[in-house]
């Protein structure tokens, strides 16, 4: 089964901003590989019709990033075609919270870490045990420094056995559940509403009841992270605490996403959550505009 990944139109704005000249001196100098990739599974052997989770493994070179799903003004994210056995079906990329990232000036989002993209695989109910399938997926990338960007496409596959029990692999569990904690998850209590101008977009986060301001995180630890293209990365986002309430002032993004209905995205705390014991957790965020 083939699905397709429609081509990001941030390529256009790479291009306006002339950050894929340097790609040129890759004639003229041995370069380092800027990403590896790697296609990988909790399990070992799976199940006829029982979901199971696999993951794109990035590996970056130092000094290098690659881009969140939305990556801001400049970047492409990284994307992913299946070749899938007939039968079985993928669903979408699960991105953990990303990261300001910088090229060459241009403020953007997404992970200088090694990180892994999450997928849900469900194979059908008549697959046959005792035996082994192979999945595989082209994986669409771009992977920068200060000096260049690499865009790059790589195939990718590995074999897992089709049995009665679903064997774990012992060497991918903690990679996963890392990667799961990192996930934007929606905090019960609080509440979010955004309001626009014709230039910027005003979101106002409210904490739940009960919480003190001491244990708050400091304004100057949280971000703003864009998931459907409405705010800019490459500009100064505002955020105060104030009457008891976060307020973000931030700019419109040059090339919105057109068919975007909703504002989303997540909000990134730099020193974590009441009562959340992972830092730099992701608040995820879905708000209506107001209907004038």
């Amino acid at each position: 089964m083939m699905t397709s990944v429609p081509i990001r139109k941030w390529w256009i704005s790479l291009l306006c901003l002339g950050v894929m000249a340097p790609l040129q001196a890759a004639e003229e100098e041995v370069l380092p590989v800027p990403v590896r990739l790697q296609l990988v599974s909790e399990i070992t052997t799976i199940v006829p019709g029982e979901p199971f989770t696999v993951g794109i493994f990035l590996q970056h070179a130092p000094h290098h990033h690659s881009y969140y799903k939305f990556p801001g003004i400049v970047g492409v994210a990284t994307n992913v075609t299946w070749d899938l056995p007939e039968g079985f079906q993928s669903g979408p990329l699960q991105w953990p919270t990303p990261e300001q990232v910088d090229m060459r000036g241009h403020g953007a989002y997404g992970y200088h870490e090694d990180t892994l993209l999450l997928a849900t695989i469900t194979p059908p109910k008549d697959l046959a045990t005792s035996s082994s399938v192979c999945l595989a997926g082209k994986v669409g990338y771009m992977c920068c420094s200060q000096k260049r960007c690499t865009p790059g496409f790589e195939d990718l596959e590995m074999k897992l056995q089709v049995g009665s029990e679903v064997v774990p692999d012992d060497t991918w569990n903690e990679r996963f559940a890392h990667t799961r904690a990192a996930l934007p998850k929606a905090i019960e209590g609080w509440e979010a509403n955004v309001a626009e101008t014709a230039t910027s977009f005003t979101l106002t986060l409210s904490p739940r009841t009960g919480l003190e301001q001491k244990d708050l995180p400091k304004p100057d630890a949280l971000y703003f992270y864009s998931w459907n293209g409405w705010t800019a990365s490459n500009e100064l986002h505002q955020c105060q605490f104030k009457e008891g309430r976060y307020t973000f002032k931030m700019p419109k993004h040059p090339f919105p996403d057109e068919g975007a209905t909703r504002f989303q995205g997540v909000v990134r705390s730099e020193t974590g959550w009441p009562g959340e014991p992972v830092a730099n957790l992701g608040l995820w965020l879905d708000c209506g505009l107001p209907v004038e």
